[in-house]
């Protein structure tokens, strides 16, 4: 079973650095490989900074699952994805995300991914719904996909797939919160043909799933 970090506190751009940031649009940053964006076809929005070259490859080969993900995951949470949404993803070494992991949440080392929910879930952008923020660390990510003898774009999209659920309010620090995050995971995965990375987990439909209780 993979191990994944959640982080209660949003990024804010002040406390990235300048590779981090969103470029301008209008610079000739924003049309470099640095960054990139998908838009579903349910019109949710994610904007990617690639501070890490060597994520580009598995960036744009993960990108069809990833988005079926999202789009499958709003659908099947109608109350948590009430809206288009919009979501930023800093693509980055383990250095980095080491940085931010010690600095938000007073653990060293580095982790494959770190989620920054919005602090104003009323934010909008261009009538979308910001969510937050995402951090994937390359070095974990890759190395967890090869000990586990996966494909790391589908490690990449489960990661994706973990961090919106952590932004739209899911967490597993209770056993119970843990094991209804993974049944959905693995559901939702195995619906666009990524095997169940938890293996054991059985999905059981619960009525009303769907609460912010």
């Amino acid at each position: 079973m993979i191990k994944t970090d959640f982080l209660i506190m949003p990024l804010h751009p002040d406390e990235m650095t300048s590779a981090e940031q969103e470029p301008d649009p209008d610079s000739p940053a924003a049309d470099d490989l640095t960054y990139h964006s998908w838009d579903t076809v349910d019109h949710h929005h994610f904007d990617h900074n690639l501070s890490d070259s060597r994520w580009a490859d598995c960036l744009f080969s993960s990108e069809t699952k990833c988005i079926a993900l999202i789009d499958l995951a709003a659908r099947f949470l109608p109350t948590r994805f009430s809206r288009p949404i919009e979501v930023s993803v800093l693509w980055t070494d383990d250095l980095t995300i080491a940085e931010l992991n010690q600095q938000f949440r007073s653990k060293s080392g580095a982790t494959n991914i770190l989620s920054f929910p919005s602090g104003d879930r009323s934010a909008l952008n261009e009538g979308r719904l910001f969510m937050g923020d995402l951090v994937l660390g390359f070095d974990t990510v890759m190395s967890e996909a090869k000990v586990a003898g996966i494909a790391e774009q589908d490690h990449t999209a489960h990661l994706i797939l973990h961090g919106l659920l952590h932004l739209a309010g899911f967490d597993h620090i209770l056993d119970d919160e843990a094991a209804e995050m993974e049944k959905l995971e693995s559901y939702l995965l195995t619906e666009i043909g990524i095997a169940d990375p938890y293996q054991d987990a059985i999905y059981t439909p619960v009525k009303a799933r769907d609460t912010n209780s």
